[in-house]
Formats: structure tokens, sequence, C-alpha cells
């Protein structure tokens, strides 16, 4: 029996499995961004204080995200996973239901850090050894797409939930969502491989110098860490610069930005076929960044009337969402003797590392130029993604596992 894009029916149990505790991570994610206005007043703190709860959820994820691939790769994904699941969504429970001061409310969520920091090096980890390698750009673009989902579905349900039973309630339900969720994973998740067997037999130390050596790891860190510069600028500043560059409203400016997250969307799981069919890596990357930065350049210069930006905005995130797949097969397969788990809980902290610098960046450029300098500050950003891609050798060979 076939199910779900031609995979068998066990790795279509286990990416189900899998792929609803990645939504769930991302839920979370997003799921104060409606009820912040309430949470503020509620605690009686400022916005910088709420802001810095946040900082603290996303510094934990940052700093523990490797240690989490080691763990891994020594007692397995699936108890890390289960085990950071239900401590994220525990500690949501904890916010809704002992957070009734500022020290508390910043500790829970850095605990909500904890939990969260799991998700990359197990899901990429138990994906590897469930899903057959011909395979593995579709499993990869499914987990993506199924991440996605939980941001559109996070801020919605938390926003839906509010006006009913309030911020706290509607907190409490979401966290005990991802508590059953973890519970259910501990009752049927003997139907996804661990597949960390190979791997005990390495030191620490040994997978340590390993992964701060390689020139193909350094070189991935830096294309997540820009990549996700370049995104940061079309997802949080957007719809700030598209008003004045265009004399719009701020409602038909989201209309844009939502086109922009629809794209990304839509090209996911083709991006997956591709990857599957592709042995060139590189050249995809390098033909969606490239066509995103010229259109996001293009968007930003005012040239053309705003219903055309909307569309071709809309194709630059079906562009970066298209590459999602083969950037992740080149991850895996220039692993070599470092565990999986491992290496993409290191490359993936490029991303919280571009977001952290990304706020400066972003918030000086709008305050001190021409908003236009938001969208050509993405391109740029993509360029020097692309360019990392140029140099690293990892991302264009196939059929052979790299070291170095």
């Amino acid at each position: 029996m076939e199910n779900l894009a031609g995979f068998p029916k066990r790795e279509a149990q286990a990416m189900g499995l899998i792929g609803f505790a990645h939504l769930l991570s991302h839920l979370y994610m997003l799921a104060f961004a409606p009820l912040a206005a309430s949470i503020i007043s509620d605690m009686q703190i400022s916005a910088i204080e709420y802001g810095a709860a946040l900082t603290a959820f996303a510094v934990v994820t940052g700093i523990l995200q490797t240690p989490m691939g080691l763990l891994v790769e020594r007692i397995g994904g699936r108890p890390v996973l289960i085990f950071g699941l239900f401590v994220n969504s525990m500690a949501f429970c904890l916010i809704a239901w002992f957070a009734h001061d500022y020290l508390t409310f910043i500790a829970f969520m850095a605990l909500a850090g904890v939990g969260n920091s799991v998700f990359h090096p197990a899901d990429y980890s138990l994906i590897s050894a469930t899903v057959a390698e011909e395979r593995m750009g579709r499993a990869f673009s499914v987990h993506t797409f199924v991440g996605h989902v939980g941001f559109i579905v996070g801020p919605i349900l938390a926003a839906g939930l509010e006006p009913f039973i309030g911020w706290r309630g509607s907190i409490a339900t979401i966290g005990v969502i991802g508590v059953s969720m973890s519970l259910m994973l501990l009752l049927f998740g003997s139907v996804i491989a661990d597949g960390n067997q190979i791997k005990r037999s390495s030191s620490v130390g040994d997978s340590l110098r390993e992964l701060f050596s390689s020139r193909h790891v350094a070189l991935f860190f830096l294309f997540y860490m820009f990549s996700s510069m370049a995104n940061f600028g079309m997802v949080q500043f957007s719809v700030l610069a598209l008003q004045p560059i265009y004399g719009i409203e701020h409602v038909v400016a989201v209309a844009a930005l939502t086109a922009y997250q629809l794209g990304t969307l839509a090209l996911v799981i083709p991006g997956g076929i591709l990857a599957d069919r592709s042995s060139r890596f590189d050249l995809i990357i390098l033909l969606g960044f490239g066509i995103s930065s010229v259109i996001i350049l293009i968007a930003g210069s005012g040239w053309l009337p705003f219903f055309l930006v909307i569309m071709l905005i809309c194709v630059a995130g079906g562009m970066r969402g298209g590459v999602n797949a083969s950037r992740d097969v080149a991850v895996r397969q220039i692993a070599g003797r470092i565990p999986v788990g491992t290496v993409f809980a290191f490359v993936s902290t490029g991303f919280l590392v571009g977001q952290a610098l990304s706020g400066v960046i972003y918030g000086f450029l709008l305050e001190n130029y021409p908003p236009n300098y938001i969208f050509y500050a993405s391109a740029v950003f993509s360029i020097l993604g692309m360019i990392t891609v140029i140099f690293n050798q990892g991302a264009r060979k196939t059929k052979q596992i790299l070291r170095g």
C-alpha cells in the first residue's frame, strides 16, 4: 500500500507523526503574536520586556540546538523529540496557569526554548533514518510544507480562541494539544526508525572536531544565515516599506506579504520532487535565489503598478520555497561521519543568527534610508547566500558523501 505522494505506508505514518510535531513547533513560534497586546496589558509589562521574553526563547533554542543534535545521536531521535515537544508544550501550559509576573513569564519562555531546540536535529535525523534515499527530497519538502502550515495556523488558532477563553485559555489549549501529541508519539512512535546505532561509536569530541573543521558545514551555516537575513526583510519589514513606496494602505501591503508566503508554500512540494531527480543542487539553489533577488530588486524600485508587484512577489516566494528540499538534501549529504542531526542542528542555527542580526540592520535602514533599501538589502543578502553556494562543493555532488 502506498499513499502520501508515493511514500510506502510505514514511511507515510512516520512522516505524519514527525510532521505534526514539526507543525506544532512552528505553531508555537507565532502563537503569541496575536495575543501580545493582551499579555502586555495583563502582566503590566512594556513592549521591550515582552520582546525580551521572545528573545529568551530564541537564544535558548540557538544555544541548545547543536548539543541536542549530539544527544540525538547518543540516545536516539525519538526520545529527544518526545522530550522536546513535551517540554515546549508544558511550558505553554505553565505560562497560562502560573505566569502572573514578568520573571516567571520569561523563565517559562526560556523553558519553551529548551523544548524548541530539539526539532531540527531530531526531525532531520529521524527522516533520514526512516525514508528511502530516492524519496529524501520529497520527504524534506513535505516536512517543510507542514511546518509552514503551522506558521499559518498558529496565529489564527490563538486569535480565534482568545475572545472566548482569554489569552491564557488560548495558550493553555495550544499547550495541551502538544502534550497530547507527545503522548501519541510515545505510544505509536515505533513506526519511526531511530537510525542512531552506527553513530554512537564516535565520541562527542570527535563529532565536534569534524563539525567545526568542515568547510562544507561552515559554508552551509553561512548560507542559512544569509538566506534567513534575506527572508527576514521580506517577512518582517516589507509591509512597512511597501506603504510609502507605492502610497498604499496597510491592508494592501499585507496582501503582498501574503502572496509571498503563499508562493513559498506552493512550490515547496514540487521542489522536493525536483531535488529527488536532480544531481546539481547548487544550480537549483542559484537559479531560485537569482530569480528571487532580481524580482525583489524590481519590487523595491517602485517602477511597476502594485498589482504586478504582488504577482512578482508571489513568484519570488515560490523561488525561495522551491529550493528548500535541495538545500536540505545537500546538507544531509555533506555530513560524512558527523551525525546528521548534529549537522542540521548546527547549520540551522545560522537561521537564528541571521534573525538576530536582521532586526538591527533592517531597523537601521528603515530609519535612515528610503524604504526601497529594505528590498535592496534583502536582494543583497540573497546574493551573498548564492556566493556561499558557488564556493561549496558539497552542494554539487549527490552520489557520494563528502568530507572536509
